[in-house]
C-alpha cells in the first residue's frame, strides 16, 4: 500500500545548481512504477509526464499547449519520496494507478479545498465531491444536475492556489473526491499521462492557462448582434417572411441561422446530400442569400461530420469515412438516429479537403458563417477506428482514443481552410464540441439541445461559467430553450434577458410545426411572441445592441489579454465568503454584474453586492457592498449593476451590429473615490489581423477619482487608423452623481457652468437631470478634460 504525502508534511527547498545544458528542458525522476518527466513552461507552470512500466499506448496526439518549454539552468523545486512526486513545496502527486482500462494520477487535496471547471456541467461551480467523466455527449433535454453534457475540459482550478490540465483527448475521468474524500483522481483509457500544474491565484491560473492554450481571435463585430435562427426554417419563403416581421417590429437582426432544412425536407436521411436539393421550397438559394446581404444580415448554414446511405454525397464519402477493426472497411452506424451512414474521418487530410469543398461552393453563394453539429461525436462506437497518419502516428486509434479530440479537429480544420481561402476574413464558426485549445481557433459553442423549461435555464448559469472559467470564452446557449416546453412567454422573456449578458445572443429552438407534428413547437424570434412579451424581449434586444461597444471590448480584452466575458463573482472577489457561495450572480466583463431572474412568477429578488458600491440600473443611485438588498421585479426589469469606477459605453444608434462605427456614443462613468481607466476598442470589424497589424483605435477614458469636491475625466485616444474609421464622434457622457448637483463644470479648463447656472434649464450639450450630469461634445482625437466641482 502506497503511503500519502500530506501536503502539510512538506517542507523542501531547491538548490541552485549551474553548469547544466543549456537546452536541456526537463528532468527525469524514477518510481518503482515507471518515470516522471518535469518540465518548466513559465516559473509557475510545470509540464508532469509520467511514463508506467511497460505502457505503450502513450501517444500525445493533443495540439492544446502551444507555448514551449524553457531550458532548465537550475534545479526545479520537485522532488520525489516515496513514489510520490512533490512540485513546488506543495502540489503532491500521491501515486500513480491502473485500474481495470484506467491509468492516472492520485493527487493530495485539503480538507477544505474548492475545485472549479472541468467543461460543461449543471453542477455547483465548486465541483469538488462529484465523479465526472470527460468524454463529450449529448444530453437532450437536460436541466439541472446534468453531470457531463457536450464540451468537456480537463481543466481544473483550486482554492489552494493551483490549477490541472490533464491533457489527454482520450475517454477520460476525473474524480473530485467521491471515492475518496482526500483524493483527486484522474484517468484515462490511453495517451499520454501529462498534467500542467499552473500555480496563482485564479487570475492568475486562467491568465496562464491561456498562454498555455492562446486565447480566442476577436469575432466578427456582426457575431455580438441578434442571430435568428431556429428548427428550422424550411423555405425561402418562410423565412423572408419571418424577417420582415422582425423588420416591421424594428427588431435588429444580423445573421440568419439554416438547421438541417436547407438540405433536405425531413429530419433523417438527409446528412450528407450538403446542398439546397429541394428546389421547391429553396428555388435561387443564391438569390435568397444575396438579399440578405443588402439588408446587412449573414447568412449561416449548419453542416455535420456524418453521412447516410440514399444521401447525394454517400456514395462519394466512402473512401473518407472512419472504418472498421480492419482499417479497410468504412463503419456502417446502424443506429443512427438520422440513417444508416458512416462518420468521416477528419483526421485525415484528404477527408478535410474532400469536406472542404462543400463549404467552398456554398461561401461562394454569399455563405458567411457555419454551424457544425453532433460534433462530439453523438454516435462513436468503441470499436469505429480513425487514421492519424496524418498526424504522425501509424496505427489505427479505437474511438474512444481519440474521441474528445474530434470537434476540435473539425474546428480546426474550418479554421485553417478559411484562413487559406479568406486570409483576412475573420471566421464564425458554432459547434457544441471540442476540447482544450479549441478557442483560438474561433470555436463558438452552444451549450447543446437544453430543456425548454426553467430547469433548462437555471442550469445555464453553472453550465457557462464553468465553461468559461475552463478556458472557453464564447459559450452560449439556445437562448428561450431548444427541447419541448409549453408556450412560456414567461420563460422566453426572461431567457432573452439572460442572454443579452452572454458572449452570444442566438434565440434558438424547436419549431417544426407541420414537419413534425408530435414535437412541441414554439418560435424563437421575439416578433412572432405575442404581446405584452414581444415588448419585453424586444427591450432585451434592444440592450444587447445598446451595449455593443462595451461587449466588442470584451473581445478585444480576450483576444489580448485572455479576459474572460463572463466569470463568477468568486473569480473576481476570492476573498469575499460570501460572494463565493453565490451561483445566480455573475460578472459580464469587469464592470457589470447580472443578477439574472431564472425562476418563474418573481415578484420580489434578492441579491448581493460585493466590496465597493455598485449603481443600480433598477433604483437609479449608488448602493454600497457587502450587503444583502431586496427589491421588487417585474418582468420589464433586467437585474444588473455597474461596478464604481467603470466606464461604460453605449451606442445610441442600435443598427445592426455589422453596421455599427461607434459615431455616436453614451459613455456612463459610475463615480468612485479611486483612479480608475478604460479603453474601447474600435476597428472595422472584419479583418482578421487589425489587431496584429494595429489597424484599431483605443479611446482612453481616465478618472482621478471623486470625492466631496468633485472629480476629473478624460478621454484621449492612441490616434490608430482603420478603414471606415470615423473622423469625429458624438459622445454624451453620463455621471450618476446621487443629487448632489454640482456647481461648476469646465471642460478643457473652460468654465462652462457655474453655481449660480440653472442646471435643468441648459441647452442639450449640458443638461442636469435626476441627480445625473449629461455633457454631450463632439471628439475628433484630441484630449477632452471634465471636471466636475461641487
Amino acid at each position: 500500500m502506497r503511503r500519502f504525502i500530506t501536503l502539510a508534511g512538506l517542507f523542501i527547498v531547491a538548490l541552485a545548481l549551474f553548469g547544466r545544458n543549456s537546452s536541456q528542458t526537463t528532468e527525469r525522476f524514477t518510481s518503482s512504477s515507471g518515470v516522471f518527466t518535469v518540465s518548466k513552461y513559465k516559473d509557475n507552470i510545470y509540464k508532469i509526464s509520467f511514463q508506467p512500466n511497460g505502457y505503450r499506448r502513450n501517444e500525445s496526439i493533443s495540439d492544446a499547449v502551444i507555448l514551449k518549454p524553457e531550458a532548465i539552468s537550475r534545479k526545479l523545486p520537485v522532488i520525489l519520496r516515496h513514489d510520490s512526486l512533490i512540485v513546488n513545496h506543495r502540489f503532491v502527486i500521491a501515486s500513480t494507478f491502473k485500474e481495470g482500462d484506467y491509468r492516472g494520477f492520485k493527487i493530495a487535496l485539503h480538507p477544505s479545498e474548492e475545485l472549479f471547471g472541468g467543461g460543461e456541467r449543471a453542477l455547483p461551480l465548486n465541483r469538488r465531491g462529484y465523479h465526472l467523466g470527460l468524454y463529450n455527449k449529448p444530453d437532450y433535454g437536460y436541466g439541472v444536475g446534468a453531470e457531463n453534457l457536450n464540451y468537456e475540459v480537463p481543466f481544473l482550478t483550486s482554492s489552494a492556489g493551483y490549477g490541472l490540465f490533464f491533457d489527454n483527448v482520450s475517454k477520460a475521468y476525473v474524480d473530485l473526491g467521491k471515492k475518496n474524500k482526500n483524493i483527486l483522481e484522474y484517468g484515462a483509457v490511453s495517451g499520454a499521462l501529462d498534467v500542467y500544474v499552473i500555480f496563482g491565484d485564479y487570475k492568475t491560473i486562467l491568465h496562464s492557462y491561456y498562454q498555455l492554450t492562446g486565447t480566442q481571435p476577436i469575432p466578427p463585430r456582426w457575431a455580438f448582434g441578434n442571430l435568428m435562427s431556429r428548427f428550422g426554417y424550411t423555405s425561402t419563403a418562410q423565412v423572408t417572411h419571418i424577417l420582415a416581421k422582425m423588420t416591421q417590429d424594428t427588431i435588429p437582426v444580423d445573421a440568419v441561422i439554416f438547421d438541417l432544412f436547407w438540405f433536405g425536407d425531413s429530419i433523417k436521411n438527409t446528412l450528407g446530400n450538403l446542398d439546397w436539393v429541394d428546389k421547391n421550397h429553396w428555388p435561387d438559394p443564391k438569390k435568397m442569400i444575396a438579399g440578405f446581404s443588402k439588408q446587412g444580415i449573414k447568412t449561416i448554414l449548419i453542416t455535420e461530420p456524418y453521412l447516410v446511405e440514399g444521401a447525394k454525397n454517400y456514395e462519394q464519402s466512402l473512401p473518407y469515412l472512419a472504418v472498421d477493426s480492419t482499417g479497410k472497411k468504412p463503419y456502417l452506424l446502424t443506429q443512427f438516429y438520422f440513417g444508416k451512414g458512416g462518420l468521416l474521418d477528419l483526421f485525415r487530410n484528404d477527408a478535410q479537403s474532400w469536406f472542404w469543398q462543400f463549404y467552398k461552393q456554398q461561401m461562394n453563394n454569399g455563405v458567411e458563417g457555419w454551424w457544425g453539429d453532433l460534433g462530439e461525436p453523438e454516435t462513436h462506437p468503441a470499436d469505429m477506428y480513425h487514421n492519424l497518419k496524418d498526424l504522425g502516428f501509424k496505427r489505427l486509434f479505437s474511438a474512444n482514443e481519440v474521441h474528445n479530440f474530434f470537434g476540435h479537429t473539425w474546428t480546426k480544420m474550418l479554421y485553417e481552410k478559411f484562413a487559406k481561402y479568406y486570409p483576412e476574413k475573420r471566421l464564425f464558426s458554432l459547434n457544441r464540441s471540442g476540447y482544450a485549445g479549441t478557442q483560438r481557433y474561433c470555436i463558438f459553442p452552444w451549450t447543446g439541445d437544453v430543456g425548454r423549461n426553467w430547469s433548462g435555464l437555471q442550469a445555464q448559469l453553472p453550465v457557462l461559467l464553468g465553461m468559461s472559467m475552463s478556458g472557453i470564452p464564447y459559450v452560449h446557449s439556445d437562448a428561450g430553450g431548444f427541447a419541448g416546453g409549453n408556450g412560456d412567454s414567461e420563460l422566453y422573456v426572461r431567457w432573452l434577458q439572460f442572454a443579452a449578458f452572454t458572449p452570444i445572443f442566438k434565440p434558438h429552438g424547436t419549431a417544426l410545426y407541420g414537419v413534425d407534428k408530435t414535437a412541441f413547437s414554439f418560435p424563437s424570434e421575439a416578433a412572432l411572441i405575442p404581446e405584452p412579451y414581444r415588448s419585453y424581449a424586444k427591450q432585451a434586444i434592444y440592450l444587447r445592441y445598446r451595449l455593443l461597444p462595451y461587449n466588442y471590448t470584451l473581445g478585444y480584452q480576450q483576444a489580448k489579454n485572455g479576459q474572460p466575458l463572463m466569470s463568477p463573482l468568486y473569480y473576481s472577489y476570492p476573498k469575499d465568503t460570501t460572494a463565493n457561495k453565490i451561483l445566480n450572480e455573475y460578472m459580464w466583463g469587469k464592470s457589470i454584474l447580472v443578477a439574472p431572474i431564472i425562476d418563474k412568477g418573481i415578484k420580489t429578488f434578492t441579491y448581493y453586492l460585493p466590496s465597493g458600491n455598485w449603481y443600480s440600473t433598477l433604483r437609479h443611485h449608488l448602493l454600497a457592498g457587502k450587503q444583502w438588498y431586496t427589491d421588487s421585479c417585474t418582468l420589464t426589469d433586467i437585474p444588473y449593476f455597474y461596478k464604481e469606477g467603470s466606464f461604460i459605453p453605449e451606442d445610441k444608434t442600435l443598427e445592426q451590429a455589422g453596421h455599427y462605427t461607434g459615431n455616436n456614443l453614451n459613455v456612463i462613468y459610475i463615480p468612485s473615490s479611486k483612479p480608475s481607466t478604460y479603453d474601447l476598442f474600435n476597428d472595422d470589424g472584419v479583418s482578421k489581423s487589425s489587431l496584429k497589424d494595429g489597424r484599431y483605435e483605443l479611446l482612453h477614458f481616465t478618472s482621478t477619482g471623486f470625492n466631496r469636491k468633485g472629480g476629473t475625466i478624460t478621454l484621449s485616444s492612441n490616434h490608430g487608423h482603420y478603414k471606415g474609421q470615423p473622423q469625429q464622434r458624438t459622445i454624451e457622457f453620463t455621471i450618476p452623481l446621487n443629487s448632489q448637483a454640482p456647481f461648476a463644470l469646465f471642460v478643457n479648463g473652460k468654465l462652462l457652468k457655474d453655481k449660480n447656472s440653472a442646471w435643468a434649464k441648459d441647452s442639450q450639450h449640458i443638461q442636469y437631470r435626476q441627480g445625473t450630469l449629461h455633457y454631450s461634445f463632439v471628439f475628433s482625437g484630441k484630449p477632452v478634460t471634465l471636471k466636475i466641482s461641487r
